[in-house]
C-alpha cells in the first residue's frame, strides 16, 4: 500500500530516510530521492519521496537522515503531449514530494553500493565519458550531461546506457562461455555437475552486477528472465521462449504491479517479443539451409541477414511505441543500433564488468585503477563522438501528432497481420486496421467543418497559457512561467501540446503583461514560432499594442478591449474577447478591480460589450479581481481558473467562487482537472478535461500526500 496515513498537504512531518539518488544540484539547492525507513525488517513495497533541500551540507548517496519535511502530493500538471510526472512517480513508488526544513544526520552502516559510487565519482568526473561509465557500472545517471542525454535521445541508443536485458544477457553469455570452458579444462567430469556449477556461478555473478546497478525495474526484469532461461535449460525442461517471457512478466508484475505504468516495461518486453518471434522464424529457416552444408562465407552472410532482419523489425516496433509514449522518434536509430549494439555487446559491456571488478578490487587492495577506466572511456568514445554529427543531420528527432502516431501503430499491426500464415479471409482485418492511416491521408482533401473552434486552457501550474484553435490556425495567449535556464512551461507543456496536436505554426502570440507566470516562456515560443505576430505592451517585443482594436482572424473576431494606456503591473494586462458572433470567451489576464471598473466605464453602444459565455477568471481567482460589477457585466456561463493545485495563494478564493455561484456559472480549475478544452459548436459549448474525459485513468486522479483524493 503506497500510503502515508493521517498526513495531508501542508503539515510538517518528520521522516527517516536513506538518500538513494541525487536527482539535481543547483547551487545550494539539491533534489534528492529518499527511501523511507521504518522499524520493520521487511518493508514491502518500498516507498520513496522526492525532496527539495537547501543545504550547505554535502549529503551523499546511502547516508541516512532524520528530516523535517513540508510534504506535497505527487499530483502534477497533466496536458496532452506533456510528460505525465505523477504516473512516473507512481511507477517509481514515490508517494510524495516535499521541502526539507530541518535535517539531522543519522549514524548508520553505509550501503556498500553507495559507498562504491561515492568513491568512483571523483575518478571518472574528469573523463570525457565518465558520466556514462558511472551509468554502465552502477546504473547511476546523476552525472550524465545534457549533451549526452540529447545524443542518446536523438540516436535512439539510451538503452545501451541503462542497465537492462542487453547488459545482463551479454554478461551471462560471456560468463557461461568462460566459466563453462574453464571448468571443462580444469575438472572434466561426466554428468551435469559442471553445468550446475556454471549455471550457479552465472546467476550469482549477474545478481551481484544487478545489485550494484540498484536492481532497477529493467534490471530486475532482465534478471528474472535470465534466471528462468538458465534454470529451465539446466533442468532440461521444455518451454518455448514465449512461455519464459510470460513467466518473467508474471514475476515482475507479482513483485511490482505498478511497473505497468513504466514505459520501460512495454519497451523491453515488446523488444523481447519481436526478437523471439522473428528470431525464431529466421533461425528455423537458416537451419533448413544449413542442412545443405554451405561454406563459412554463406553461413556468415546468413547470420548477417538474420541480424538485419531482426533489427529493422525491432526498429519499426520500437519506433511506433516511442511515437505513442514520447510523441516522436529518431529516424537514425536503426543505423546507430545496427552499429553500436554489436560494439557494446562484444567490447563495451564485457570490459565494463572487467573494469568494475578491477576497480572494486583496487578500492580494497590499494591497486592502481586508472587504466581500466581510461580504456573503457576510449571504448565508449565512438558512440559519443558520433553524437556530434547528429546536429548536422536533418530531422534528428521527428515530432509526430498523437493521431498520426496511433494511425501508424495500427498500420504496423496491419502489416504484421498480413504477414501471418493465416487464411486469406482473415487478412482482410489488415484493411480495417489501415483505415485510420488512410483517413489521415485523405481528410485534408475533403471539405471540413469550418464552423467550430476550440480553446485549450493548459495546466501550467500557477500561471496561464491558452491555445485557441481555428481551422488548424493557432492563437497563443500567454506562455506560463520559466525558472532560470533549466525549466520553462513553454518547453515542457506548450510546445509538446502543439506537437501532439500536429500544429506547426502560430498566427498570434499575445503576452498579456510582464509577470513571469504569464510571460516567462515568451523568448522560447518566439524562437519556436518566429512567424507569429506578437500582441503585447512589453517593451522588448515589437508588434501590435494592446490599445482597443478589432481584428478578424479566420472568421473569428478578436476584440482587444484594453488597457486604454500602457502601464506596468496586473492592471496593464492585455484583455481579449474572441467571438464567432454567437459565442465568446474573454481572456482578461491579471486585471484587478481598478481595471475592471475602467472596462465597464468604457462601454458604449458601439463597443463590443463585455458579455461572454466563457471567462478565464482574472488573476487566477484572486480576491483583488472578479468584483461583483465585473461578474454581472460579463455574466459568464462557464468560468475557468488558471490556478495550480493546492497553490500557496489559495486561488481561487472562496468569495470569488461564491460570486460566480450566484449567477449559476459552471466553474473549472486546471489544478483539479488538468488541461481543460472547450469545443465551441453551433449547438453549444462542450467542456472536456484531462483527468475526467481525455485520460480518466486511476493514476491520473488527484492524489493527496500518500493517499487518494476524491476528484468529484
Amino acid at each position: 500500500m503506497l500510503a502515508f496515513p493521517e498526513v495531508t498537504d501542508g503539515q510538517s512531518i518528520q521522516v527517516r530516510g536513506e538518500i538513494i539518488s541525487l536527482v539535481q544540484r543547483n547551487s545550494d539547492w539539491i533534489s534528492v530521492d529518499i527511501r523511507l525507513l521504518n522499524d520493520n525488517l521487511f518493508d514491502f513495497p518500498q516507498r520513496f519521496m522526492r525532496l527539495e533541500w537547501l543545504t550547505e551540507q554535502n549529503p551523499t548517496l546511502g547516508s541516512q537522515w532524520l528530516l523535517r519535511v513540508k510534504p506535497r502530493s505527487i499530483s502534477s500538471h497533466l496536458n496532452q503531449g506533456g510528460f505525465n510526472r505523477q504516473r512516473y512517480f507512481l511507477s517509481k513508488h514515490i508517494i510524495g514530494r516535499g521541502k526539507v526544513v530541518a535535517a539531522t544526520a543519522i549514524e548508520a552502516t553505509p550501503n556498500p553500493r553507495f559507498q562504491l559510487i561515492s568513491q568512483l565519482i571523483p575518478q571518472v568526473e574528469n573523463l570525457n565519458n565518465g558520466d556514462l561509465i558511472l551509468a554502465l557500472m552502477f546504473g547511476d545517471k546523476q552525472l550524465i550531461s545534457t549533451e549526452h542525454w540529447q545524443g542518446l535521445r536523438q540516436s535512439g541508443t539510451g538503452h545501451l546506457i541503462s542497465i537492462s536485458g542487453l547488459h545482463l544477457s551479454v554478461l551471462a553469455l560471456w560468463l557461461l562461455l568462460c566459466i563453462g570452458g574453464g571448468l571443462k579444462r580444469m575438472r572434466p567430469r561426466y554428468g551435469l555437475s559442471n553445468t550446475y556449477l556454471t549455471a550457479l556461478a552465472t546467476i550469482m555473478v549477474t545478481a551481484i552486477y544487478g545489485y550494484l546497478s540498484g536492481f532497477s525495474l529493467p534490471t530486475l526484469r532482465a534478471f528474472s528472465m535470465l534466471c528462468l532461461v538458465i534454470v529451465v535449460g539446466v533442468l532440461q525442461r521444455h518451454s518455448s521462449p514465449f512461455e519464459r517471457l510470460l513467466y518473467a512478466l508474471f514475476i515482475v508484475l507479482l513483485l511490482d504491479p505498478l511497473s505497468v505504468l513504466s514505459s520501460g516495461l512495454w519497451l523491453s518486453f515488446g523488444a523481447l517479443a519481436v526478437i523471439l518471434w522473428f528470431g525464431g522464424q529466421l533461425a528455423n529457416a537458416v537451419k533448413v539451409e544449413e542442412q545443405q552444408q554451405p561454406d563459412w562465407l554463406t553461413i556468415f552472410w546468413q547470420r548477417l541477414v538474420i541480424l538485419w532482419s531482426i533489427q529493422w523489425r525491432l526498429s519499426l516496433l520500437m519506433g511506433a511505441m516511442l511515437l505513442l509514449l514520447f510523441g516522436g522518434v529518431s529516424p537514425y536509430s536503426v543505423w546507430f543500433n545496427l552499429l553500436f549494439v554489436p560494439w557494446f555487446s562484444v567490447l563495451v559491456i564485457p570490459f565494463t564488468f572487467i573494469a568494475l571488478m578491477w576497480w572494486g578490487a583496487s578500492v580494497y587492495l590499494q591497486l592502481p585503477a586508472d587504466l581500466p577506466l581510461v580504456i573503457l572511456d576510449w571504448l565508449i568514445a565512438p558512440l559519443t563522438y558520433s553524437f556530434n554529427g547528429l546536429q548536422y543531420l536533418p530531422g534528428s528527432w521527428l515530432n509526430v501528432s498523437s493521431q498520426l502516431a496511433s494511425a501508424l501503430l495500427f498500420g504496423l499491426v496491419a502489416f504484421g497481420v498480413y504477414r501471418l500464415p493465416i487464411a486469406l479471409r482473415w487478412k482482410g482485418v489488415a484493411s480495417v486496421l489501415c483505415a485510420p492511416l488512410l483517413w489521415l491521408m485523405i481528410s485534408p482533401m475533403l471539405v471540413r467543418d469550418e464552423e467550430g473552434w476550440r480553446v485549450h486552457l493548459l495546466d501550467v501550474g500557477q500561471g496561464l497559457s491558452v491555445v485557441i484553435e481555428r481551422r488548424d490556425h493557432i492563437l497563443l495567449y500567454d506562455t506560463g512561467a520559466a525558472f532560470g535556464e533549466s525549466f520553462s512551461y513553454a518547453k515542457q507543456v506548450v510546445i509538446p501540446f502543439m506537437h501532439s496536436k500536429g500544429f506547426s505554426r502560430v498566427d498570434y502570440l499575445v503576452v498579456s503583461h510582464g509577470d513571469n507566470d504569464h510571460a516567462g516562456g515568451t523568448d522560447v515560443l518566439i524562437a519556436q514560432y518566429p512567424q507569429a505576430q506578437i500582441i503585447t505592451d512589453l517593451a522588448p517585443y515589437e508588434g501590435l499594442n494592446c490599445r482597443p482594436k478589432t481584428l478578424t482572424w479566420h472568421e473569428l473576431t478578436i476584440n482587444v478591449l484594453g488597457p486604454q494606456r500602457a502601464e506596468n503591473g496586473n492592471n496593464g494586462s492585455c484583455v481579449l474577447q474572441i467571438t464567432d458572433g454567437l459565442q465568446q470567451i474573454m481572456l482578461p489576464g491579471d486585471i484587478e478591480i481598478e481595471a475592471e471598473i475602467d472596462l465597464i466605464s468604457q462601454q458604449t453602444p458601439l463597443s463590443p460589450g463585455l458579455s461572454s459565455r466563457v471567462l478565464v477568471a482574472p488573476h487566477h481567482g484572486s480576491n483583488t479581481s472578479s468584483s461583483q460589477g465585473f461578474v454581472d457585466a460579463v455574466a459568464p456561463e462557464i468560468v475557468l481558473y488558471a490556478a495550480g493545485l493546492n497553490n500557496r495563494y489559495g486561488f481561487p478564493k472562496n468569495a470569488v467562487i461564491k460570486r460566480y455561484d450566484h449567477i449559476d456559472a459552471s466553474q473549472y480549475s486546471v489544478g483539479t482537472n488538468g488541461q481543460i478544452s472547450l469545443f465551441f459548436e453551433q449547438d453549444g459549448i462542450k467542456v472536456v478535461s484531462y483527468r475526467r474525459d481525455i485520460a480518466p485513468f486511476w493514476y491520473n486522479q488527484v492524489f493527496e500526500f500518500g493517499e487518494f483524493a476524491n476528484t468529484e
